[in-house]
Protein backbone atom coordinates (compact mmCIF):
# COMPACT_ATOMS: atom_id res chain seq x y z
CA UNK A 1 0.00 0.00 0.00
CA UNK A 2 0.88 3.52 -0.50
CA UNK A 3 2.17 5.67 2.03
CA UNK A 4 0.11 9.07 2.87
CA UNK A 5 1.90 11.59 0.59
CA UNK A 6 1.21 14.97 1.47
CA UNK A 7 1.87 17.76 -1.29
CA UNK A 8 1.26 17.22 -4.77
CA UNK A 9 2.64 19.88 -7.88
CA UNK A 10 1.23 19.81 -11.46
CA UNK A 11 3.30 21.50 -13.97
CA UNK A 12 3.04 22.01 -17.41
CA UNK A 13 6.59 21.22 -17.99
CA UNK A 14 9.05 19.01 -16.58
CA UNK A 15 11.66 21.92 -15.71
CA UNK A 16 9.13 23.74 -13.95
CA UNK A 17 7.84 20.67 -12.04
CA UNK A 18 11.27 20.15 -11.05
CA UNK A 19 12.46 23.73 -10.24
CA UNK A 20 9.07 23.59 -7.87
CA UNK A 21 9.35 20.36 -6.19
CA UNK A 22 13.03 21.16 -5.26
CA UNK A 23 11.94 23.78 -3.07
CA UNK A 24 9.51 21.10 -0.97
CA UNK A 25 12.87 19.08 -0.72
CA UNK A 26 14.59 21.95 0.53
CA UNK A 27 12.65 21.74 3.57
CA UNK A 28 13.57 18.02 4.03
CA UNK A 29 10.55 15.98 1.94
CA UNK A 30 11.71 13.10 -0.39
CA UNK A 31 10.25 14.46 -3.54
CA UNK A 32 9.49 12.70 -6.68
CA UNK A 33 8.09 13.95 -10.24
CA UNK A 34 6.72 11.20 -12.40
CA UNK A 35 7.32 11.24 -16.27
CA UNK A 36 5.10 7.76 -15.96
CA UNK A 37 2.46 6.93 -14.15
CA UNK A 38 1.11 4.65 -15.20
CA UNK A 39 4.21 2.89 -13.91
CA UNK A 40 3.78 0.44 -10.60
CA UNK A 41 3.35 3.49 -7.88
CA UNK A 42 3.35 1.56 -4.84
CA UNK A 43 6.79 0.33 -5.62
CA UNK A 44 7.69 4.09 -4.76
CA UNK A 45 8.12 4.68 -0.61
CA UNK A 46 8.67 7.39 1.56
CA UNK A 47 7.90 9.85 -1.01
CA UNK A 48 6.80 13.20 0.72
CA UNK A 49 6.29 15.38 -2.39
CA UNK A 50 5.06 13.94 -5.77
CA UNK A 51 4.62 16.33 -8.99
CA UNK A 52 3.37 15.11 -12.89
CA UNK A 53 4.73 16.99 -15.38
CA UNK A 54 1.33 17.37 -18.32
CA UNK A 55 3.62 18.75 -20.94
CA UNK A 56 0.29 20.56 -21.78
CA UNK A 57 1.90 24.13 -22.37
CA UNK A 58 1.72 23.94 -26.25
CA UNK A 59 -1.31 21.82 -27.16
CA UNK A 60 -5.13 22.09 -27.42
CA UNK A 61 -6.60 23.76 -24.83
CA UNK A 62 -9.53 21.13 -23.92
CA UNK A 63 -6.75 18.30 -23.88
CA UNK A 64 -4.49 20.15 -21.49
CA UNK A 65 -7.37 20.24 -18.58
CA UNK A 66 -8.20 16.95 -19.51
CA UNK A 67 -5.04 16.19 -18.79
CA UNK A 68 -4.46 18.13 -15.86
CA UNK A 69 -7.88 16.79 -14.20
CA UNK A 70 -6.84 13.42 -15.06
CA UNK A 71 -3.57 14.07 -12.86
CA UNK A 72 -4.99 15.44 -10.08
CA UNK A 73 -7.18 12.70 -9.81
CA UNK A 74 -3.88 10.76 -9.70
CA UNK A 75 -2.90 12.42 -7.06
CA UNK A 76 -5.99 13.01 -4.81
CA UNK A 77 -6.83 9.25 -5.55
CA UNK A 78 -4.12 6.80 -5.94
CA UNK A 79 -1.38 8.91 -3.83
CA UNK A 80 -3.53 10.68 -0.98
CA UNK A 81 -2.10 14.22 -1.80
CA UNK A 82 -3.54 16.40 0.71
CA UNK A 83 -1.41 19.58 -0.39
CA UNK A 84 -2.03 20.88 -4.06
CA UNK A 85 0.18 23.18 -5.81
CA UNK A 86 -0.44 24.27 -9.70
CA UNK A 87 2.67 25.62 -10.90
CA UNK A 88 2.25 28.08 -13.97
CA UNK A 89 4.85 29.14 -16.15
CA UNK A 90 5.91 32.85 -14.54
CA UNK A 91 5.80 34.22 -18.02
CA UNK A 92 1.92 32.98 -18.69
CA UNK A 93 2.60 30.93 -21.26
CA UNK A 94 0.51 27.68 -21.89
CA UNK A 95 -2.91 27.12 -21.29
CA UNK A 96 -3.34 28.65 -17.82
CA UNK A 97 -6.52 29.11 -17.14
CA UNK A 98 -7.97 25.95 -18.49
CA UNK A 99 -5.66 24.10 -16.33
CA UNK A 100 -6.73 25.98 -13.00
CA UNK A 101 -10.19 24.94 -13.48
CA UNK A 102 -9.59 21.59 -14.22
CA UNK A 103 -7.78 21.35 -11.08
CA UNK A 104 -9.77 23.35 -9.45
CA UNK A 105 -12.55 20.44 -10.65
CA UNK A 106 -10.96 17.91 -9.56
CA UNK A 107 -9.82 18.91 -6.27
CA UNK A 108 -12.79 20.22 -5.29
CA UNK A 109 -10.96 23.65 -4.27
CA UNK A 110 -13.50 26.74 -3.95
CA UNK A 111 -10.59 29.21 -5.83
CA UNK A 112 -7.77 29.10 -7.14
CA UNK A 113 -4.94 32.41 -6.02
CA UNK A 114 -2.49 32.87 -8.97
CA UNK A 115 0.73 34.26 -7.63
CA UNK A 116 3.01 34.07 -10.95
CA UNK A 117 5.88 36.53 -10.02
CA UNK A 118 9.24 35.02 -9.20
CA UNK A 119 10.88 37.30 -7.24
CA UNK A 120 14.05 35.53 -7.48
CA UNK A 121 14.33 35.68 -10.76
CA UNK A 122 13.54 39.04 -11.57
CA UNK A 123 9.96 38.11 -12.32
CA UNK A 124 6.96 40.79 -10.45
CA UNK A 125 3.25 41.33 -10.73
CA UNK A 126 2.10 44.60 -9.97
CA UNK A 127 -0.98 46.50 -10.67
CA UNK A 128 -1.60 42.93 -12.29
CA UNK A 129 1.26 43.40 -14.77
CA UNK A 130 3.56 40.49 -15.41
CA UNK A 131 7.38 42.13 -15.65
CA UNK A 132 11.14 40.51 -15.90
CA UNK A 133 13.86 42.88 -14.90
CA UNK A 134 11.49 45.65 -15.30
CA UNK A 135 10.06 44.68 -18.57
CA UNK A 136 6.78 44.00 -20.05
CA UNK A 137 6.73 39.75 -20.76
CA UNK A 138 5.30 41.22 -24.04
CA UNK A 139 8.62 42.74 -24.66
CA UNK A 140 11.08 39.41 -23.52
CA UNK A 141 11.98 36.08 -25.26
CA UNK A 142 9.11 34.58 -24.14
CA UNK A 143 6.72 36.83 -26.18
CA UNK A 144 8.42 35.34 -29.09
CA UNK A 145 8.16 31.23 -27.93
CA UNK A 146 7.05 29.68 -31.54
CA UNK A 147 4.65 27.26 -28.95
CA UNK A 148 3.27 29.62 -27.12
CA UNK A 149 3.87 33.33 -28.06
CA UNK A 150 2.56 36.26 -25.43
CA UNK A 151 0.91 39.31 -26.57
CA UNK A 152 0.09 40.84 -23.45
CA UNK A 153 1.44 41.34 -19.75
CA UNK A 154 -1.70 42.10 -18.12
CA UNK A 155 -2.42 39.07 -16.14
CA UNK A 156 -5.95 39.07 -15.66
CA UNK A 157 -6.52 40.10 -19.15
CA UNK A 158 -3.98 37.03 -20.34
CA UNK A 159 -6.54 34.26 -18.31
CA UNK A 160 -9.86 36.12 -19.49
CA UNK A 161 -9.12 35.46 -23.01
CA UNK A 162 -8.62 31.96 -22.55
CA UNK A 163 -12.64 31.59 -20.90
CA UNK A 164 -15.63 32.27 -22.93
CA UNK A 165 -17.54 35.80 -22.15
CA UNK A 166 -20.14 34.15 -19.44
CA UNK A 167 -17.14 32.78 -16.94
CA UNK A 168 -14.64 35.91 -17.45
CA UNK A 169 -15.98 37.62 -14.55
CA UNK A 170 -14.83 34.92 -12.58
CA UNK A 171 -11.63 36.13 -12.86
CA UNK A 172 -10.35 39.25 -10.43
CA UNK A 173 -7.26 40.38 -8.54
CA UNK A 174 -5.92 42.03 -5.65
CA UNK A 175 -3.45 44.47 -6.20
CA UNK A 176 -0.12 45.76 -4.12
CA UNK A 177 -2.25 48.39 -2.19
CA UNK A 178 -3.76 45.35 -0.51
CA UNK A 179 -0.74 42.85 -0.47
CA UNK A 180 1.46 45.96 1.15
CA UNK A 181 -0.54 45.76 4.36
CA UNK A 182 -0.17 42.14 5.11
CA UNK A 183 -1.54 38.89 5.65
CA UNK A 184 -5.19 40.40 7.03
CA UNK A 185 -6.13 42.70 4.32
CA UNK A 186 -5.22 40.06 1.92
CA UNK A 187 -7.42 37.51 3.16
CA UNK A 188 -10.38 39.82 3.47
CA UNK A 189 -9.67 40.59 0.35
CA UNK A 190 -10.11 37.10 -0.69
CA UNK A 191 -13.12 36.36 1.52
CA UNK A 192 -15.12 39.27 -0.64
CA UNK A 193 -13.67 37.81 -4.03
CA UNK A 194 -14.65 34.41 -3.57
CA UNK A 195 -17.98 35.15 -1.60
CA UNK A 196 -18.53 37.50 -5.13
CA UNK A 197 -18.36 34.12 -7.46
CA UNK A 198 -14.69 34.99 -8.84
CA UNK A 199 -12.66 31.65 -9.10
CA UNK A 200 -9.33 32.83 -10.04
CA UNK A 201 -7.73 35.61 -8.28
CA UNK A 202 -4.72 37.38 -9.53
CA UNK A 203 -2.21 38.53 -6.94
CA UNK A 204 0.39 41.51 -7.03
CA UNK A 205 3.93 40.41 -5.56
CA UNK A 206 7.21 42.21 -5.61
CA UNK A 207 9.23 40.45 -2.96
CA UNK A 208 9.92 37.74 -1.44
CA UNK A 209 7.53 39.01 1.83
CA UNK A 210 4.94 39.73 -0.28
CA UNK A 211 4.98 36.30 -1.23
CA UNK A 212 5.14 35.07 2.85
CA UNK A 213 1.59 37.75 3.24
CA UNK A 214 0.24 35.85 0.70
CA UNK A 215 0.65 32.32 2.07
CA UNK A 216 -0.40 33.86 5.47
CA UNK A 217 -3.85 35.48 4.25
CA UNK A 218 -4.33 32.16 2.47
CA UNK A 219 -4.16 30.41 5.89
CA UNK A 220 -6.33 32.33 6.84
CA UNK A 221 -8.70 32.33 4.84
CA UNK A 222 -11.79 30.25 5.62
CA UNK A 223 -11.70 28.66 2.07
CA UNK A 224 -10.22 25.65 0.73
CA UNK A 225 -8.03 27.68 -1.98
CA UNK A 226 -5.44 26.41 -4.49
CA UNK A 227 -2.35 28.12 -4.58
CA UNK A 228 -1.27 28.89 -7.97
CA UNK A 229 2.18 30.00 -8.98
CA UNK A 230 6.24 29.25 -9.46
CA UNK A 231 9.02 28.26 -7.93
CA UNK A 232 8.82 31.30 -5.31
CA UNK A 233 5.44 30.99 -4.43
CA UNK A 234 6.25 27.40 -3.55
CA UNK A 235 9.10 28.21 -1.73
CA UNK A 236 7.06 30.25 0.74
CA UNK A 237 4.47 27.99 1.13
CA UNK A 238 6.90 24.67 2.14
CA UNK A 239 7.99 25.93 5.72
CA UNK A 240 4.26 26.13 6.72
CA UNK A 241 3.55 22.79 4.68
CA UNK A 242 6.38 20.84 6.26
CA UNK A 243 7.39 22.53 8.99
CA UNK A 244 8.02 19.21 11.57
CA UNK A 245 10.29 17.87 8.85
CA UNK A 246 14.12 17.57 10.20
CA UNK A 247 16.11 18.21 6.76
CA UNK A 248 19.37 15.89 6.07
CA UNK A 249 22.24 17.98 5.23
CA UNK A 250 24.35 15.68 4.11
CA UNK A 251 26.44 15.82 1.20
CA UNK A 252 25.54 14.40 -2.04
CA UNK A 253 28.33 12.74 -3.84
CA UNK A 254 28.64 12.12 -7.82
CA UNK A 255 30.37 9.84 -9.95
CA UNK A 256 33.11 11.44 -11.91
CA UNK A 257 31.47 11.54 -15.33
CA UNK A 258 31.59 13.68 -18.80
CA UNK A 259 29.07 15.86 -18.93
CA UNK A 260 27.11 15.81 -21.76
CA UNK A 261 24.36 19.46 -22.40
CA UNK A 262 21.99 19.65 -24.43
CA UNK A 263 20.33 22.64 -25.32
CA UNK A 264 17.11 23.34 -27.41
CA UNK A 265 16.20 26.25 -25.75
CA UNK A 266 15.61 29.67 -27.93
CA UNK A 267 16.30 32.11 -25.42
CA UNK A 268 19.20 34.58 -25.24
CA UNK A 269 19.80 34.18 -21.73
CA UNK A 270 20.94 30.47 -22.80
CA UNK A 271 22.84 31.41 -25.51
CA UNK A 272 24.68 33.81 -22.99
CA UNK A 273 25.27 30.83 -20.69
CA UNK A 274 27.28 28.75 -23.21
CA UNK A 275 29.13 31.31 -24.55
CA UNK A 276 30.21 32.29 -20.83
CA UNK A 277 30.71 28.11 -20.20
CA UNK A 278 32.75 27.93 -23.55
CA UNK A 279 34.98 31.10 -22.41
CA UNK A 280 35.57 29.79 -18.98
CA UNK A 281 39.48 29.51 -18.86
CA UNK A 282 38.95 26.26 -16.09
CA UNK A 283 37.56 24.20 -19.16
CA UNK A 284 39.29 24.94 -22.59
CA UNK A 285 41.21 21.65 -22.44
CA UNK A 286 38.37 19.71 -21.79
CA UNK A 287 35.09 21.01 -23.17
CA UNK A 288 33.84 20.43 -27.00
CA UNK A 289 30.96 22.50 -28.22
CA UNK A 290 28.80 21.50 -31.20
CA UNK A 291 26.96 23.98 -32.94
CA UNK A 292 24.53 22.37 -34.85
CA UNK A 293 22.83 24.15 -38.31
CA UNK A 294 19.81 24.14 -39.82
CA UNK A 295 20.68 21.58 -42.41
CA UNK A 296 21.42 18.88 -39.25
CA UNK A 297 18.08 19.42 -37.86
CA UNK A 298 16.52 18.98 -41.38
CA UNK A 299 18.69 15.83 -42.48
CA UNK A 300 18.58 13.91 -39.02
CA UNK A 301 20.79 12.48 -36.69
CA UNK A 302 23.90 11.38 -38.63
CA UNK A 303 26.76 9.06 -37.39
CA UNK A 304 29.51 11.97 -38.06
CA UNK A 305 27.65 13.93 -34.92
CA UNK A 306 27.28 10.70 -33.22
CA UNK A 307 30.96 10.25 -33.14
CA UNK A 308 32.05 13.64 -32.85
CA UNK A 309 30.33 13.83 -29.39
CA UNK A 310 31.65 10.46 -28.44
CA UNK A 311 35.28 11.24 -29.36
CA UNK A 312 34.83 13.89 -26.84
CA UNK A 313 32.29 12.40 -23.95
CA UNK A 314 35.59 11.17 -21.99
CA UNK A 315 36.54 11.16 -19.06
CA UNK A 316 35.24 14.02 -16.87
CA UNK A 317 34.73 16.11 -20.03
CA UNK A 318 32.12 18.34 -21.24
CA UNK A 319 30.32 17.99 -24.41
CA UNK A 320 27.45 20.89 -25.10
CA UNK A 321 25.28 20.60 -28.29
CA UNK A 322 23.27 23.00 -28.94
CA UNK A 323 21.06 25.45 -31.77
CA UNK A 324 22.15 28.50 -31.33
CA UNK A 325 23.30 28.74 -34.70
CA UNK A 326 20.07 27.24 -36.04
CA UNK A 327 18.27 30.24 -34.34
CA UNK A 328 20.72 32.38 -36.29
CA UNK A 329 20.36 30.99 -39.64
CA UNK A 330 16.47 31.22 -39.48
CA UNK A 331 16.66 35.47 -38.95
CA UNK A 332 18.39 35.69 -42.40
CA UNK A 333 16.67 35.02 -46.07
CA UNK A 334 18.97 31.99 -46.77
CA UNK A 335 17.53 30.04 -43.78
CA UNK A 336 14.00 31.52 -43.91
CA UNK A 337 14.18 30.33 -47.61
CA UNK A 338 15.44 27.27 -47.02
CA UNK A 339 12.30 26.50 -44.15
CA UNK A 340 9.75 27.83 -46.85
CA UNK A 341 11.26 25.41 -49.40
CA UNK A 342 11.17 22.52 -46.62
CA UNK A 343 7.66 23.74 -45.91
CA UNK A 344 8.50 24.05 -42.24
CA UNK A 345 7.05 26.82 -39.62
CA UNK A 346 9.13 27.97 -36.64
CA UNK A 347 6.68 25.43 -34.58
CA UNK A 348 7.52 22.47 -36.59
CA UNK A 349 11.12 23.50 -36.56
CA UNK A 350 10.95 24.05 -32.32
CA UNK A 351 9.73 19.95 -32.79
CA UNK A 352 12.00 18.99 -34.63
CA UNK A 353 15.02 20.74 -32.54
CA UNK A 354 12.98 18.67 -29.50
CA UNK A 355 13.06 15.44 -32.04
CA UNK A 356 16.54 15.74 -33.13
CA UNK A 357 18.12 15.95 -29.49
CA UNK A 358 15.87 13.36 -28.44
CA UNK A 359 17.18 10.81 -30.93
CA UNK A 360 20.90 11.84 -30.21
CA UNK A 361 20.67 11.44 -26.59
CA UNK A 362 19.28 7.50 -26.96
CA UNK A 363 22.18 6.64 -29.05
CA UNK A 364 24.77 8.40 -27.20
CA UNK A 365 23.27 6.61 -24.20
CA UNK A 366 23.60 3.10 -25.65
CA UNK A 367 27.65 3.57 -25.91
CA UNK A 368 28.41 6.16 -23.28
CA UNK A 369 28.13 6.69 -19.37
CA UNK A 370 27.34 10.55 -18.91
CA UNK A 371 26.04 13.10 -16.64
CA UNK A 372 23.06 15.14 -18.84
CA UNK A 373 22.45 18.37 -18.77
CA UNK A 374 19.33 19.71 -20.53
CA UNK A 375 18.11 23.30 -21.35
CA UNK A 376 14.38 24.28 -22.04
CA UNK A 377 11.72 22.08 -20.82
CA UNK A 378 10.37 20.33 -23.76
CA UNK A 379 13.70 19.52 -25.01
CA UNK A 380 14.08 17.98 -20.96
CA UNK A 381 10.96 15.97 -21.10
CA UNK A 382 12.10 14.41 -24.47
CA UNK A 383 15.57 13.52 -23.50
CA UNK A 384 14.42 11.78 -20.55
CA UNK A 385 11.70 10.34 -22.27
CA UNK A 386 14.14 9.36 -24.77
CA UNK A 387 16.00 7.37 -22.38
CA UNK A 388 13.50 5.69 -20.28
CA UNK A 389 12.68 7.82 -17.61
CA UNK A 390 9.84 6.82 -15.78
CA UNK A 391 10.47 8.93 -12.95
CA UNK A 392 12.90 11.62 -11.77
CA UNK A 393 14.11 11.73 -7.57
CA UNK A 394 15.33 14.68 -6.31
CA UNK A 395 19.34 14.10 -4.79
CA UNK A 396 20.04 17.96 -3.99
CA UNK A 397 20.41 21.37 -5.02
CA UNK A 398 22.95 22.81 -6.98
CA UNK A 399 20.84 26.22 -6.95
CA UNK A 400 17.80 27.69 -5.40
CA UNK A 401 15.92 26.09 -8.29
CA UNK A 402 18.04 23.96 -10.09
CA UNK A 403 17.99 20.35 -8.88
CA UNK A 404 20.02 17.32 -9.21
CA UNK A 405 18.07 14.08 -10.37
CA UNK A 406 18.33 10.69 -10.31
CA UNK A 407 16.42 8.77 -12.70
CA UNK A 408 14.43 5.19 -12.40
CA UNK A 409 17.96 3.94 -13.91
CA UNK A 410 19.93 5.64 -11.91
CA UNK A 411 21.05 8.13 -14.54
CA UNK A 412 21.91 11.51 -13.07
CA UNK A 413 20.13 14.52 -14.58
CA UNK A 414 19.91 18.05 -14.33
CA UNK A 415 17.48 20.08 -15.57
CA UNK A 416 17.31 24.00 -16.23
CA UNK A 417 14.43 26.02 -18.35
CA UNK A 418 15.50 28.32 -20.89
CA UNK A 419 14.86 31.28 -19.37
CA UNK A 420 16.24 30.73 -15.74
CA UNK A 421 19.31 32.06 -13.72
CA UNK A 422 22.17 34.09 -14.59
CA UNK A 423 24.92 33.97 -17.43
CA UNK A 424 27.26 32.22 -15.44
CA UNK A 425 24.47 29.59 -14.25
CA UNK A 426 26.03 26.46 -16.44
CA UNK A 427 29.13 27.41 -14.89
CA UNK A 428 27.93 27.09 -11.55
CA UNK A 429 26.56 23.54 -12.55
CA UNK A 430 29.53 22.45 -13.73
CA UNK A 431 31.39 23.61 -11.11
CA UNK A 432 28.79 21.90 -8.28
CA UNK A 433 29.39 18.51 -10.18
CA UNK A 434 33.17 18.96 -9.75
CA UNK A 435 33.40 19.96 -6.29
CA UNK A 436 30.87 16.95 -5.32
CA UNK A 437 32.83 14.45 -7.56
CA UNK A 438 33.29 10.99 -5.69
CA UNK A 439 37.22 10.39 -6.76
Amino acid sequence: MILSSTIGIIADDLTGANDTALQFFLKGSNTEILLDYSDELQNHINVGTWAISTESRNIDKNDAAKIVYDSALILKEKLNVEYFYKKIDSTLRGNITYEIFAALEATGKDAAIVAPAFVQEGRITIGGYQLSKGVPIERTDAARDPGAPIYESYVPDILKKQLGDNAKNMVDSIELNVVAKGAGPIAQKITELVEAGKKIIVVDCVSTVDFEQIVLAMQKSPYNLLPCGSAGLAQALAPHWLEEIKVNKATKTVPRLPKLILSGSATTLSALQLQKLENEDDYSNKSYFLCLTLKDIINGVSENIVRRVLDNLVQDNIVAVHVCGVLEEVKNEEGKNILIDEGITKEALSKRITKYLAELVLEIKKQAEFILITIGGETSRACCSAIESKYLQVADAILPAIPLCLDSSAQLVVTKSGNLGTTSTLVEIIQYLEHHENV
